[in-house]
């Protein structure tokens, strides 16, 4: 027999709701997570107030490109040619950043600026763009043209005299690229070691003579130092090489370098001091070998690692005694707007790069937003 009750029972649940509706609901929700609340006063030291009015975006990306242009580099080019486009779509499409993409030489006598556009390749003969803006049409094989630079370059390959020079020498240089509010992501792509300092003097290979004058060369930590410091935040600005991996073998004048390694896009030699470079970014850096036959992995690890992020970390400049009192973002429109605790920020105290304590800003949060100011406790 087929029951008739459930009509009744649904008239009966229906009563009670709208009952339950009338009187009000008091209790609050246990499945509720709402953000923690800040404290309303100090724990320990004195009230501060710091405003963040220049930071980078999560969701903004310039990647620098610097491509040793010097010989057997062809195949090389060309592997990075083919692995870019799968590279920027993916930083485009899942991980919704908006992307330029530069390139520059390591041939240092061309000074300061973008390498030219690249037309003399199969594919390339309509490309127009000189700095690849994801949106534009085209601007992923435009990116793919113009890492294609030739091997018509200087022998000594100076990528740390290029780097400085550009990024930060005068600030016209890369005027129609770099983005002042931006992540920069700095890629060098090279089958031997950098050579930046004196033109150093003997016959013989470049790579050979680089070798012998070794002391020579310009110290590498200083510029990482400037480099660094020249980011508003520690996600500011990252650096990847893709070069042959380090040797601890030393040259004697006369004798020749080796190489490290052959693959199918030719033989790699030490890059010791690109490697050195890398180190010395730290957590910001990654080293990746050109012995392979590909560089699909070399990018989806330096997208993983560099170019993707959800936050952005600003540092305090006094020492945070505990977690701030207030964080506020000021709107497009001019409205403040509070920024949530855990939904739009976490504390994360001291941190590599922040000593005194750091808030790291979600993307979310920082929807819309154009300042952030703070209210925190210092230490004294």
């Amino acid at each position: 027999m087929v029951s008739r009750r459930f009509p009744m029972r649904s008239s009966i649940a229906l009563a009670l709701t709208l009952a339950l509706s009338a009187l009000g609901c008091t209790e609050p929700n246990p499945a509720y997570q709402g953000d923690p609340l800040l404290p309303d006063e100090c724990r320990a030291g004195i009230e501060r107030s710091e405003l963040f009015d220049r930071f980078e975006r999560p969701e903004l990306l310039d990647v620098l490109v610097v491509m040793d242009n010097a010989g057997e580099m062809q195949a090389y080019q060309r592997a990075l040619a083919e692995a870019l486009p799968g590279f920027l779509e993916r930083l485009e499409g899942e991980g919704g950043l908006d992307v330029q993409v530069g390139v520059v030489t390591s041939d240092a006598r061309d000074g300061a600026g973008l390498a030219p556009i690249v037309r003399d390749v199969e594919g390339c003969e309509d490309n127009t763009l000189q700095v690849a803006y994801s949106g534009v049409e085209g601007w992923v094989r435009a990116a793919a043209c113009n890492v294609q630079q030739g091997e018509g370059g200087d022998g000594f390959q100076q990528a740390l005299d290029v780097i400085e020079t550009n990024v930060l020498g005068e600030a016209s240089a890369l005027r129609a690229f770099r983005r002042e509010e931006a992540r920069l992501l700095i890629l060098v792509v090279s089958n031997e070691d950098d050579c930046s300092g004196p033109t150093p003097e003997g016959e013989g290979a470049s790579r050979d003579v680089c070798a012998w004058s070794a002391e020579s060369r310009r110290e590498v930590a200083p510029l990482v130092e400037e480099l660094l410091a020249s980011s508003e935040s520690p996600e500011g600005i990252s650096f990847a090489a893709i070069t042959g991996p380090p040797s601890g073998a030393s040259y004697e004048d006369g004798e020749v370098v080796r190489s490290v390694c052959r693959s199918t896009l030719g033989a790699a030699y030490p890059g010791n001091r690109l490697y050195q470079t890398v180190e010395a970014f730290g957590e910001r850096g990654i080293f990746t070998s050109a012995c392979t036959l590909d560089f699909f992995d070399q990018l989806d690890l330096i997208a993983d690692r560099l170019a993707m992020t959800s936050s952005v970390t600003l540092c305090a400049s006094e020492p945070m005694a505990h977690e701030p009192l207030e964080v506020l973002g000021l709107s497009e429109d001019g409205q403040e707007e509070v920024i949530g605790f855990g939904s739009g920020f976490v504390f994360l105290g001291p941190v590599e790069g922040c000593d005194n304590g750091a808030l790291s800003l979600k993307r979310q949060g920082l929807e819309g937003i154009v300042e952030v100011s703070t209210r925190y406790c210092a230490l004294p």
